[in-house]
């Protein structure tokens, strides 16, 4: 009889514990995508569509009625938004030597690293189409282009109020009385040295806690603060950082295949006739959609940390 390796009585073990863990790995992170609304795709179909309805603007004079006279026409049109999906994977190769003879849980390690770097892929391919968006303050007192800011040009306490009304005056809808924004730690950094900024909320005294977001640090002027190192930066004349203050649902990621993880069974094959590898892997399949822009501002500034 063939010997039993500690391999083959663990793997449903392992498979089990891997999906677990790369899921673990991927949700909590994925701040961008967090934010996106997610409609389902149809079965059969690898396309998902919506409707974006035109705002009426009729005026005061112009919805005036007169006895007997049937006013004119208003026009009422809406666009249609299409969007398929992308799979993005990763998979590591292990050899099942160093799985037999090794101290070191590889496999575990594996799908910690796979599920995180899948992670800040999916929320870098998100923040690809959402920073778009043509809705722009720059966080300066004397510049009022990309190309212009430097490492004084700081986010501050007024811009994130600029972003605050900019939304309210496009009427984009508040996520429980607040906007949300995602900060990189640097310009968290900048934020936190506005000594004009006096007052704001602690995320963990707010009122309903449980619906705090993850890494949610504070509420400032009518803003929710999350940080997140994965924000995605623009080469200028200095490195530039993009604060996007939203509503929840100013864009969408359809997912047609859900996160998925594996470990590949060791056994013979064409491609490892000897059975000395397995693979630890995980793919998604998504796409991003901008869907309101009037419900998105982008802040842009540089930092003062070294």
């Amino acid at each position: 009889m063939a010997a039993v390796t500690r391999w083959d009585i663990n793997s449903w073990v392992l498979q089990t514990w891997l999906y677990r863990k790369t899921l673990e790995n991927f949700e909590p992170n994925l701040h961008f995508y967090q934010m996106g609304e997610k409609p389902t795709f149809e079965d059969g179909y690898n396309t998902v569509s919506w409707a974006k309805f035109t705002k009426l603007t009729v005026s005061v004079a112009t919805a005036t009625l007169t006895d007997w006279v049937t006013p004119s026409e208003t026009a009422f049109n809406a666009t249609a938004i299409t969007a398929s999906p992308t799979e993005y994977g990763i998979f590591v190769n292990l050899s099942s030597m160093l799985l037999d003879t090794s101290a070191i849980n590889f496999v575990s390690w594996a799908a910690v690293e796979v599920g995180s770097n899948l992670a800040r892929i999916v929320d870098q391919v998100v923040q690809t189409e959402v920073m778009g968006w043509s809705n722009v303050i720059y966080s300066s007192v004397d510049h009022s282009s990309r190309a212009t800011l430097d490492n004084t040009d700081l986010l501050d306490g007024s811009a994130l109020i600029k972003a605050f009304t900019t939304l309210q005056a496009k009427d984009a809808p508040l996520i429980d009385w607040y906007y949300v924004a995602i900060l990189h730690p640097h310009t968290v950094y900048d934020l936190k040295k506005d000594t004009a900024v006096t007052w704001f909320i602690e995320a963990s005294k707010y009122v309903n806690p449980e619906k705090m977001i993850k890494w949610e640090i504070w509420a400032l002027n009518g803003v929710r603060i999350v940080v997140s190192s994965n924000v995605k930066t623009f080469t200028s004349t200095v490195t530039v950082y993009p604060t996007l203050v939203m509503w929840r649902w100013a864009y969408w990621v359809p997912t047609l295949n859900s996160m998925q993880s594996f470990i590949t069974p060791r056994s013979a094959s064409d491609s490892d006739p000897l059975a000395q590898r397995v693979k630890v892997w995980a793919k998604i399949a998504f796409v991003a959609k901008r869907l309101q822009e009037d419900a998105m501002v982008r802040i842009e500034s540089g930092t003062s940390f070294a």
